[in-house]
């Protein structure tokens, strides 16, 4: 299963597993499915979206977005909007740094439904991510 794993002092430490097509980053108990404890982590921080890869077949993408946090999200130290999570990344929310482990399939998702429509030549994956993601809200 796909995980994020919490790290302190260089340590691993906490194991998220990422056991749903979409997954919340906060400070808040209430509506968060992983807390963060800490001053510098907005109440709704970051979500986590799994979706079906567009370039491998029967595959997923995990992809990370901010919330319009306060502190900002950081993916391999560079602030990010929303972007997709590759083998090894390192997330940073507040003081909370945790590595992302993409190595085990993620078996036990609902299939989704989703608009099979591809972008145009002039049109990007992200735009293709961003049309699946506001399908899936309206459902």
């Amino acid at each position: 299963m796909a995980a994020l794993i919490q790290f302190a002092s260089g340590a691993p430490g906490i194991k998220y597993s990422l056991a749903k097509r979409h997954v919340t980053i906060g400070r808040g108990t209430s509506g968060n499915d992983i807390c963060l404890p800490c001053s510098f982590v907005s109440k709704h921080h970051a979500r986590i979206e799994v979706v079906d890869s567009l370039t491998r077949p029967g595959g997923y993408d995990v992809y990370i977005e901010d919330l319009g946090s306060t502190n900002k999200t950081y993916v391999n130290e560079q602030a990010i909007t929303r972007c997709k999570l590759e083998e090894g990344d390192v997330v940073r929310i507040g003081r909370n740094t945790m590595k992302f482990d993409g190595s085990d399939d993620l078996l036990n998702l609902e299939p989704l439904e989703v608009d099979l429509e591809l972008p145009r030549s002039d049109q990007s994956q992200t735009w293709n991510f961003s049309r699946r993601l506001s399908i899936m809200e309206t459902e």
